[in-house]
């Protein structure tokens, strides 16, 4: 096995940098995040897996951030409008991949098996694996002390319901896959893409053996900041951080991640702080400094071409 480089990924704050490395160097791989997969009317749904693998193949809506280009909404329009109820966007040609993947599952293979022949039909030659075979979730504790998916508090509840803490249900259960371990040992490099460190990041990192996995490859991690000027470039990154009693900042990202990253990658303009402030607590920690700020597929492929050139 010759995979140089593999990203760890999940939402759409992964995409890009993961598509920027797909563009002009085709030696990579992709372990996604799952905590986010949820049965839906008898459907099971994968966000980041497909945001990959759509992102990938250039089908996927660049201005949602998900889904597919182009897409129509026929039948979730349809189930409303016969009175039930139906929050998830599922469009109709997203809905192929789902149909799929379940026929899949319930016909006896792996997530990682259906995660590979849809890439294949997507003509993404790139491995795409899944963290774990695994069902497991990322649930968001209310203030009521109810637990809901992460999908249904952000997209049903639109994030409204009052947010004390962040689990991941069942994840004791859970293993990582053969061939997500066997890619993490062969990588020269492991970039963890500047993905939501609590709902896409930690997940993967939380399955068990997957700590001392990394903590012993400490060496050949890198990890691109999901934050610039102690501000989340997007998404809830900060939120979710604060449920957790996280130090949403430079320096709290830094924490999180010290036992498992040899490798910083934070933007120019917070090199300052991050010298001042970070570098000094975390000795062993190098900490680099480019333009992180992916703003249009130029960017992508700069800062891919700064992680491939840099560090490895």
């Amino acid at each position: 096995m010759n995979l140089l480089i593999t990203i760890l990924a999940g939402g759409t704050g992964s995409i890009k940098l993961v598509r920027g490395l797909y563009k002009q160097f085709k030696n990579i791989s992709v372990i996604s995040n799952v905590a986010d997969n949820f049965w839906y009317y008898g459907l099971y749904i994968c966000p980041d897996i497909d945001t990959i693998i759509y992102g990938l193949s250039g089908n996927l809506d660049k201005k949602k951030g998900w889904g597919i280009k182009g897409d129509t909404f026929y039948f979730r329009n349809y189930m409303r409008e016969v009175g039930i109820e139906f929050w998830f966007n599922l469009g109709d040609k997203d809905l192929t991949t789902h149909v799929l993947r379940t026929h899949m599952l319930k016909s006896g293979s792996s997530l990682t098996q259906t995660t590979s022949k849809i890439a294949e039909i997507y003509n993404v030659s790139i491995p795409i694996v899944p963290s774990s075979d695994n069902h497991f979730e990322t649930n968001m504790i209310t203030g009521s002390r109810k637990r809901v998916h992460l999908q249904e508090y952000w997209i049903q509840h639109k994030a409204s319901l009052p947010l004390i803490d962040i689990v991941y249900r069942n994840i004791r259960t859970a293993r990582p896959t053969q061939e997500c371990v066997k890619l993490l040992k062969a990588s020269e490099l492991i970039v963890f893409a500047p993905g939501n460190p609590v709902s896409s990041i930690g997940p993967i990192i939380g399955i068990p053996g997957m700590k001392k996995l990394l903590h012993d490859l400490k060496k050949k991690v890198v990890m691109v900041s999901p934050f610039i000027s102690n501000n989340a470039i997007s998404g809830p990154s900060a939120i979710y951080m604060k449920a957790k009693k996280l130090d949403p900042s430079l320096g709290g990202l830094a924490e999180y991640y010290s036992k498992f990253v040899g490798t910083m990658i934070f933007d120019n303009k917070d090199q300052n702080e991050v010298e001042t402030n970070v570098k000094p607590r975390f000795p062993d920690i190098k900490f680099e400094y480019t333009d992180i700020l992916m703003s249009n597929s130029k960017k992508e492929i700069a800062l891919a071409k700064y992680i491939t050139c840099n560090f490895r």
